[in-house]
């Protein structure tokens, strides 16, 4: 008989007389060994014939062992086997917090074979007041964990295809008009995390970057910032904790960049960082600058939802309303755009993937300066009269 490819099974005959089908199921016990299907006959010819059913079966996409295996146990391997190592932590946060509170609740206990397009559909439609945002990083999740059990031949079909999005209600990004800018700067006299505002609002930096940052990533000389890490929430689950640390890697490839500042930005950053040095004279401390350019009042990493709070009471001083802290990144591509700046050293220093990301996002911008730039060809235009 002629040797039989891996993932085709194989037959043997037992000390008792009877015959073995074993036949691998594509996937892998938490031991990291194959998980096989056995099959137990009386004769040859019936185990042959048993082999060859379930050859077939896999060839039409049908794993018997699937049969077994419910939903929520397959989307929690998939999540904590196959794609955790894989995600950076916040999108697994997201993950596991959305896998727990809104698919497993559904659909977890349906066999995974028996899973059904209106199953999901209803799922992600009875997820309260969800947005359209929570719709879609819901579905990301059950599509990408169905999607592999299609490619082991635990299903046939992904049950996620056909599943109807709603309307999409993400809002125009919030941006502050120049009156506000000027009013929330002045706002921030007096307050401890001045500076870090001002940085976020005057270099683009994502939220997570700027408390990352050391004093060495800082080169007041030169008006550079070098951008190679970012602040994470660490969640664990089993202690029922979450905890921020640095990460020495940054969203993309292309957020690894050199960031140029204004003067007035250095000179802000100048005078936080003497201030800085003052304290840690007076406390007896040996100052260098490996030590974080931004801390809480304790002296401690700071938390990126408490500094959101501090944000929201400084607008609400200034007068402003519906602003976030990625309103300040935002912001600053604007006054960027509205300077002539070219978009390409716009994209670098927000660190987009490329210029393409960066136009798909300030396109309304890009329109709204096209207009202005066209309006200048009136004086041309008198040419016609």
């Amino acid at each position: 008989m002629a040797k039989r490819a891996n993932g085709e099974g194989n037959i043997r005959k037992r000390q008792d007389g009877k015959w073995l089908v074993t036949f691998p199921t594509g996937l892998y016990k938490e031991n990291g060994k194959r998980e096989y299907i056995y099959r137990y006959c009386s004769t040859q010819a019936e185990a042959k014939e048993a082999l060859i059913k379930l050859q077939m079966e896999k060839g039409l996409g049908i794993n018997q062992m699937a049969g077994k295996v419910k939903t929520g146990d397959w989307v929690e391997h998939w999540i904590e086997d196959l794609k955790a190592t894989k995600l950076a932590p916040a999108t697994l946060t997201s993950y596991r917090n959305n896998f727990r509170l809104h698919i497993r609740p559904v659909i977890g206990e349906i066999p995974l074979q028996k899973l059904e397009t209106y199953h999901v559909q209803r799922m992600l439609n009875n997820i309260k007041g969800a947005s359209y945002s929570t719709f879609v990083k819901n579905y990301n999740v059950i599509h990408g964990a169905l999607e592999k059990a299609v490619e082991l031949g635990m299903i046939v079909r992904n049950p996620c295809k056909g599943v109807a999005f709603p309307a999409d209600d993400r809002h125009e990004m919030r941006v502050l008009t120049p009156e506000e800018q000027q009013a929330f700067v002045k706002a921030l006299e007096g307050e401890y995390y001045r500076p870090l505002f001002l940085l976020y609002l005057y270099s683009g930096l994502r939220l997570g970057e700027g408390l990352a940052l050391r004093w060495t990533d800082i080169d007041l000389q030169n008006k550079r910032i070098r951008v190679n890490k970012k602040v994470i929430v660490f969640h664990d689950f089993s202690q029922h904790s979450a905890k921020v640390r640095v990460e020495n890697k940054c969203k993309t490839k292309s957020s690894n960049r050199t960031v140029v500042i204004t003067p007035g930005l250095v000179s802000v950053l100048a005078e936080h960082k003497a201030a800085m040095m003052k304290q840690a004279r007076q406390e007896g401390e040996i100052w260098t600058d490996d030590r974080l350019a931004f801390v809480n009042i304790r002296g401690n990493m700071i938390y990126a939802r408490n500094l959101q709070h501090v944000l929201e009471r400084i607008c609400k001083k200034a007068g402003i309303e519906g602003a976030t802290m990625h309103t300040l990144r935002h912001s600053y591509a604007t006054r960027c755009f509205e300077a002539g700046v070219d978009i390409k050293a716009i994209s670098e220093q927000l660190g987009h993937l490329n210029v393409k990301t960066t136009y798909n996002i300030y396109v309304h911008l890009l329109q709204d300066t096209k207009v202005k730039e066209i309006e200048k060809l009136g004086e041309i235009d008198k040419l016609l009269a």
